[in-house]
């Protein structure tokens, strides 16, 4: 697995790693033992957010469930930004106060429509003096972060209206949950060669069009006209290469449809570039006449803050992809050192609750190193991924195709849709050599993000499915002193499980029965762009995202929140979701399926058939 981290936040072992075992493995965590302190210069122009508490959180999360329930007066009565923030965010006298207050330290400051989150840009001898904190910046193992030496602090007569202050600090893990294969590579994986005009073919995203059903809601006539889908995302692209791609793919655009918002006008990085890319182009070619905007932030903590709050302040866009995210355990690793807010999870549910208010659809990919979500981290807990742990919006797993292998010099077949997971792969690396941890992590621990949240409790439309909360496993691997070991004899193990169950729904998402893209290196738009065979869930989000929109189109307008509706919809007899339960060869590296259940942990409720789900999301079509 490719995992782009923008922050390294484990050290690179220079050791080769074999199956049997890893040594050292607490070395790919960092500690934050300091090795060199200095002040931030006072100069510096710093970004902090003051997060504000909504008016009433148990008015607001009834609403939510309300909007998209059709027994409810409520139901598809979606409000604007600006009624959000009237009816649930902070009353603006009180923002009001905390902004005239900042005024007079020289702060100046953006408030996000809805009224819960307000930008403010100063020098850090303000910001200090506003917030009664000191800033340093910490250096150790390569890596500089900053640092505030306390926790921040407003007046009494501000702080009542105040969840949290963020972004005195920049020491944060944002990935992207993708991974790309070479030709080349792919060749030597999987059966048969791949010629280029083959690879295009063989993996456009027609493939995911025909196998789920969104073919026939083009025969409908829905192309996502007039809709908009945001992208989240922390790294420029080329747009030039998403028309490349599309012309490649056959695919007729309009020239204007993409559009960017630099997010607190950052001006962007190149680090991961290929990922927005691939979130452009795919979510533009599965829905080919909609818009898409997307939104580049910093990667960090505070950039994907305020990155979600401006798309949702906007308004605009019709369902929101996000393909980047954390590991809970790095999360609760960071708040345990004082760098990221304890607030974090609880900050995130309120910006989706407003989206999921304004009748926004949200996906976000659930993380692919199958049940070990930190594990790139160095933690070998089972874990979910952050922000697909939220119940407000759609977490979105992954599956592989069936496929005809050689492993290990013997053929392997996959005769059937399953989770996805790397286990039967495993013999082609018997005596492969890996230098560092990273790459080693990312070969063994590939597949779909799934489990259970340590964050967040178990949303009530899950409560009653059946396998929510119960589960089947196998495990193999055993993590005892540092050492990670396969077992010879894998261990068959069920429970259950409290927490909010992770993800949603799947699809096809495996590299090695994934989806060609095209991409130019970094900055230069004029070099030789590639075409390349990628996956992750990440892949999947924008997808899921697009199809959102095509129904939309089809229908009176926003579909909302998705969750209540499909897991209502799971229970009925013409379900359009074809759960994946067997409990043999269908694992994200833990967990398998349950012979009759609707929900397992390895791929939510299943795959998706669009076109019965679209007539359930449009009854009266």
């Amino acid at each position: 697995m490719q995992k782009q981290t923008f922050k390294k936040l484990f050290l690179i072992i220079a050791l080769s790693f074999s199956v049997a075992a890893v040594t050292n493995l607490s070395q790919a965590q960092p500690t934050f033992a300091k090795e060199k302190i200095t002040k931030v210069s006072s100069s510096k122009k710093q970004l902090v957010d003051v997060i504000f508490r909504p008016k009433s959180q148990p008015k607001l999360t009834q609403f939510v469930y309300d909007s998209v329930n059709p027994n409810r007066s409520q139901y598809q009565k979606f409000v604007s930004p600006k009624q959000f923030a009237s009816q649930y965010g902070q009353p603006t006298k009180n923002i009001n106060r905390v902004r005239n207050y900042l005024k007079k330290h020289h702060l100046s400051s953006v408030l996000y429509s809805g009224n819960l989150v307000l930008a403010v840009k100063g020098t850090t001898r303000n910001v200090e003096k506003a917030f009664n904190v000191k800033l340093e910046n910490v250096t150790e193992g390569g890596t500089t972060y900053q640092k505030a030496t306390k926790t921040p602090k407003l007046p009494k007569s501000s702080s009542k209206s105040v969840l949290a202050i963020m972004g005195l600090s920049n020491y944060s893990t944002v990935s992207s949950n993708r991974q790309t294969i070479h030709p080349a590579s792919l060749q030597t994986r999987a059966a048969g060669d791949v010629s280029q005009s083959e690879m295009t073919k063989r993996y456009s995203p027609a493939k995911f069009a025909n196998r789920y059903g969104v073919s026939q809601l083009y025969s409908n006539g829905s192309t996502g006209r007039s809709k908009t889908i945001g992208i989240i995302s922390f790294a420029n692209y080329h747009p030039s290469d998403a028309y490349r791609f599309w012309n490649g793919m056959g695919i007729d655009v309009k020239a204007n449809r993409l559009s960017t918002y630099r997010t607190n006008g950052y001006k962007g990085s190149w680090d991961g570039y290929d990922e927005t890319t691939i979130d452009v182009e795919q979510a533009g070619a599965i829905a080919p006449d909609s818009n898409i905007r997307t939104y580049i932030g910093k990667s960090d903590i505070t950039g994907m803050v305020n990155s979600i709050a401006a798309a949702v302040g906007q308004n605009v866009a019709d369902s929101l992809s996000l393909s980047w995210g954390q590991s809970e355990s790095q999360v609760a690793y960071e708040i345990k050192q004082g760098v990221t807010p304890k607030q974090y999870n609880q900050i995130m549910n309120l910006l989706f609750q407003q989206a999921a208010a304004q009748g926004m659809s949200v996906f976000s990919a659930s993380g692919d190193n199958g049940a070990y979500d930190g594990i790139s981290n160095g933690s070998t807990a089972l874990g979910v991924d952050t922000p697909a742990n939220s119940p407000y919006l759609t977490a979105v797993g992954g599956t592989t195709l069936p496929r005809t292998y050689t492993v290990n010099n013997k053929t392997v077949k996959i005769d059937k849709e399953r989770a996805w997971g790397s286990e039967f792969l495993y013999p082609n690396y018997k005596n492969q050599k890996f230098f560092g941890f990273e790459n080693w992590a990312q070969t063994f621990f590939a597949g779909g993000g799934g489990g259970f949240s340590k964050f967040n409790g178990l949303p009530k439309y899950q409560a009653g499915i059946s396998g929510v909360g119960t589960y089947d496993a196998t495990r193999l691997w055993s993590f005892k002193d540092g050492k990670v070991k396969l077992l010879k004899k894998p261990v068959n193990v069920s429970g259950k499980h409290s927490g909010r169950n992770v993800p949603d729904l799947s699809a096809n998402a495996d590299p090695n029965t994934g989806y060609v893209v095209f991409v130019t290196p970094k900055k230069d738009a004029s070099a030789t762009g590639e075409w390349e065979i990628s996956g992750g869930t990440s892949v999947v989000a924008p997808q899921m995202a697009a199809a959102s929109v095509l129904m939309a189109s089809n229908g009176a307008g926003r579909l909302g929140f998705w969750n209540p509706q499909i897991y209502r919809f799971a229970r009925q007899s013409q379900s359009p979701f074809t759960p994946l339960d067997s409990r043999t060869n269908n694992t994200n590296l833990y967990y398998t399926g349950q012979p009759g259940k609707l929900y397992n942990q390895a791929s939510g409720l299943g795959t998706v058939d669009f076109s019965k789900l679209d007539k359930l999301f449009n009854p009266t079509n």
